[in-house]
């Protein structure tokens, strides 16, 4: 797959150390691509969709890059719950209930977005 290197970086091949330029396209498998892909370093140059199963919200659900990307799925009929890498980025600190909860918003809402994420406040909750 090829992928757009967001930042120089400088990695070791077969043929000695090179270093990777910002705005270059590489092409390299998956794997090898992963720890490149979490630390932000490339990000893909194809549209790409993944399909993954989630075992704390026990469902399938997409990662997509843009929202014109899940307009694209929607488009193909896909009717799973589908979150941008903006989204999943906004829930990363959240606890599995809260999880849950926003799982089944976007299972039943196909179009809604997640713009803005807040901690719960320990207070929040108490009765007055």
């Amino acid at each position: 797959m090829k992928y757009y290197v967001l930042e120089s970086f400088r990695v070791k091949t077969s043929q000695g150390e090179m270093e990777l330029q910002t705005g270059q396209v590489i092409t390299l498998p998956y794997d090898l691509a992963i720890r490149l892909l979490n630390e932000e370093k490339i990000q893909p140059a194809e549209k790409v969709a993944y399909r993954i199963y989630s075992e704390i919200l026990e469902s399938y659900l997409w990662i997509v890059n843009t929202d014109q990307d899940m307009h694209s799925l929607r488009g193909q009929g896909i009717s799973e719950a589908i979150y941008t890498n903006n989204e999943i980025e906004k829930l990363k600190s959240l606890d599995k209930d809260s999880l849950k909860v926003i799982h089944q918003v976007k299972d039943v809402f196909e179009g809604s977005k997640i713009e803005e994420v807040r901690p719960k406040e320990s207070n929040d909750y108490v009765d007055r």
